[in-house]
């Protein structure tokens, strides 16, 4: 043990009477007790002059000596301090009840003086046990702040009766942890986020004070716009997420008054919704917790291109145009700088894209997740779509007349100027609604049934006719090459919404063959993406391929992939469609000049059906997968045309490579035989990927119901209704085997 020297001036005062009655019950044996009996604060302590005159443990005192033990002498200097004293004791106190577990049974009555007690219950402060940190916290409430993730629920004590003995603590109940952790403390990493996101909150708890809904409207339009110019920093995006900012701050900008009427507000709402767009994760959050996809639908609603406030402010519209829309001269200097803050800092657009509120919106849309959207969105989203189009055919019309394809500059030219973004982001959305990705249930696909019908009625093809045309144009004309990506990505869209529109329902098919352009705009459209794909690659065996060929190789095949697609729906549905393509003519080396919109007039057009063999032709020797897959679909198209229009059988067999027709109709046999096959695979795997979805959302929801995963039912019910697609291709494949062995 540690020798200590003389302390505090209490412990000079000791009495030796004390120190002599409890040296002669110190056992000779073991000298335990000894060291026991010091750690009393008020005992002796050894001090290296008196140490000589105490016995060792070797040497120890016999019983029978009762003489006195020696005096100790009394140090001259009382002031000097050293570490000892009652409240600096290196000592532990053990109770009683412990000492047989300890080995000191022997001992233990050494620690009991004549009156029965034990020598430190008269030092209750050294002997009493201090609680510890778990208990501490406990106490005072640490584990149950409202920042701890986990909290710990209260337990009852248990009744008894008496007093708890001293210095036995009770145990706490145990804590159930979840499964998988070690522990219930904190990570470092966890403390410094909450301290983080704290930090981040009160400092921009002013913007939060500021959109109090009874404050003044300079005010909260301020406040909103700080927090969206503050958003287009990335860092400060990065914290906002950390800190669960960005569904608080749509709430407060929500409760302030933004997506109620103010023009300033709203715009700020609808720019914040693009923002949070960025990242689909924070999206998804966003959606699921509040009126977002709601609030969103139902502003698009209200919004045109003659009352859209960042559209008129993009297209430099006069004071006469924003007082019409209702918007006064200090809300556009606002606006202005809404509008400049999009351009500069958001990067959400490029320099080429026209910015509107329509276009915030559906941007922001098209982010959500599909489930999100319900059968009362769809009204909205088909009126935006139309107002947007229905100026399309005129200009087409003009522009055929050798005016331009977008009206020139002028104090209305923003009324007749479409935004092709805005169009894209909104055929996306109906695209997924017609596969069948959106929320309605059984009961509202009545509803939905009607309201395509309705559709129809207006003149809904031919403008989305006209908008092939018009992105056609665009990909030819070199005066529109910043448009070219987004024209290209429209047309995609636009053929995609066709192709489900035209599925198996005969009224949109006659609907879109009742245009006059649409034969014509299908096989300038299918030649055009051939000729293309083939000179890309030319290039690549030449070893001159460009940065950009793979992706424009990549979109050419996907345009002519779905022109036939459209065309086969057309052919397989409408009788006449089969005898439309027979009288449609077309040069296949048409450079798609102005004169030929509305149908070639170069001075090589033949008929469509010996431009389709020419195509069919380029990809009978290729053995690349896609390839493949063309050709057969192809070889299933040749066999509806020759099934349904006999007097096409001489043209395609005449334009078909191969000796004799028996070699052609079994080439053609094979290729369709080798498509059924992969269509058919195809199909299933879809449909059983869908059906395991919905059966997952299923347990997920744990009510058995199709509320929640209609939209998973209706995929899967529309991937098996394509089952009579593979009828149909069946029964080609079985009139190809008759024309080929000669029973037709």
């Amino acid at each position: 043990m540690l020798a200590r020297s003389r302390t505090e001036g209490s412990v000079i005062s000791i009495s030796s009477t004390s120190e002599q009655g409890s040296s002669a019950d110190v056992s000779s044996v073991h000298v335990t007790p000894h060291k026991l009996r010091a750690f009393r604060s008020e005992s002796l302590l050894e001090s290296p002059t008196g140490r000589s005159g105490t016995p060792s443990p070797s040497r120890a005192r016999p019983l029978d000596d009762v003489s006195s033990p020696p005096v100790r002498p009394t140090l001259a200097n009382t002031n000097v301090r050293t570490y000892a004293g009652k409240s600096r004791s290196f000592l532990v106190a053990l109770p009683q009840s412990q000492a047989g577990t300890l080995g000191l049974e022997a001992h233990s009555q050494a620690m009991i003086d004549d009156t029965g007690t034990m020598h430190g219950e008269s030092q209750e402060d050294d002997f009493e046990m201090r609680e510890s940190y778990t208990e501490l916290r406990e106490r005072w409430g640490v584990d149950a702040s409202e920042d701890d993730p986990r909290p710990a629920s209260p337990s009852p004590s248990p009744k008894g009766k008496g007093k708890r003995k001293r210095g036995l603590r009770e145990e706490p109940p145990p804590r159930l942890l979840p499964n998988g952790m070690m522990n219930d403390l904190k990570s470092i990493t966890e403390l410094r986020s909450k301290g983080e996101s704290r930090r981040f909150l009160d400092e921009v708890g002013y913007l939060f004070e500021g959109l109090d809904p009874t404050g003044a409207i300079g005010v909260r339009r301020g406040s909103a716009l700080e927090i969206v110019t503050k958003l287009c920093d990335i860092d400060f995006a990065r914290r906002a997420k950390a800190a669960d900012f960005l569904g608080r701050a749509w709430e407060v900008l929500r409760a302030a008054g933004a997506g109620s009427g103010d023009k300033l507000l709203d715009t700020t709402l609808l720019f914040y919704a693009a923002l949070v767009a960025r990242d689909p994760t924070d999206l998804l959050d966003l959606a699921s917790k509040s009126d977002f996809a709601s609030t969103l639908h139902r502003t698009l609603t209200s919004l045109e291109r003659s009352n859209d406030p960042l559209w008129l402010v993009s297209t430099n519209a006069g004071v006469g145009e924003m007082k019409a829309a209702g918007i006064s001269k200090a809300e556009v200097t606002l606006l202005s700088n809404v509008h400049r803050l999009i351009r500069k800092k958001s990067g959400l657009f490029d320099d080429s894209d026209v910015i509107s509120s329509r276009l915030l919106i559906s941007q922001a849309l098209t982010q959500v997740a599909p489930s999100t959207h319900t059968v009362s969105h769809l009204p909205a989203l088909l009126h935006s779509l139309s107002a947007e189009i229905n100026p399309l055919p005129a200009r087409i019309s003009a522009y055929l007349s050798g005016l331009s394809l977008f009206p020139p500059e002028g104090p209305s030219s923003y009324l007749d100027t479409p935004s092709l973004l805005h169009i894209d982001n909104c055929l996306r959305l109906l695209d997924s609604c017609l596969l069948g990705s959106w929320s309605i249930s059984a009961e509202d696909i009545d509803t939905q049934t009607s309201q395509l019908e309705e559709l129809r009625e207006t003149h809904f093809a031919e403008s989305v006719v006209a908008l092939c045309v018009g992105c056609s144009v665009i990909l030819l004309d070199r005066d529109f090459e910043d448009y070219r990506t987004v024209a290209s990505k429209c047309l995609e869209s636009a053929l995609r919404v066709l192709i489900n529109l035209t599925h198996d329902d005969l009224p949109w098919c006659q609907t879109v063959l009742d245009n006059a352009l649409s034969m014509s705009a299908v096989m300038h459209l299918i030649v055009m993406a051939q000729r293309q794909r083939r000179l890309i690659e030319e290039r690549e065996d030449a070893e001159q391929a460009e940065e950009d060929d793979a992706e424009d190789s990549a979109r050419c095949l996907d345009r002519l992939c779905l022109a036939l697609g459209l065309l086969t729906n057309l052919v397989q549905v409408t009788p006449d469609a089969s005898a439309i393509v027979g009288q449609t003519l077309l040069d296949f080396d048409c450079p798609g000049k102005r004169g030929c919109i509305g149908g070639c007039r170069c001075p090589g057009r033949t008929s469509a059906l010996d431009c389709l063999a020419r195509v069919y032709a380029q990809y009978v020797s290729s053995s690349s997968e896609l390839d493949v897959v063309v050709r057969g679909h192809m070889a299933v198209l040749f066999g509806l045309v020759m099934e349904r229009a006999p007097s096409s059988r001489r043209t395609l067999l005449d334009a078909f490579p191969g000796l004799s027709d028996r070699d052609k109709l079994g080439s053609l046999l094979q290729h369709a035989q080798d498509f059924t096959l992969f269509y058919v695979a195809l199909t299933r795997k879809v449909a059983e990927a869908n059906s395991r979805e919905y059966e997952d959302g299923e347990e997920a929801d744990g009510t058995g119901g199709d509320s929640a995963y209609s939209g998973s039912a209706m995929r899967t019910g529309k991937v098996l209704r394509d089952a009579k697609g593979e009828a149909v291709a069946k029964g080609v494949i079985s009139f190809l085997k008759d024309l080929r062995d000669g029973r037709l």
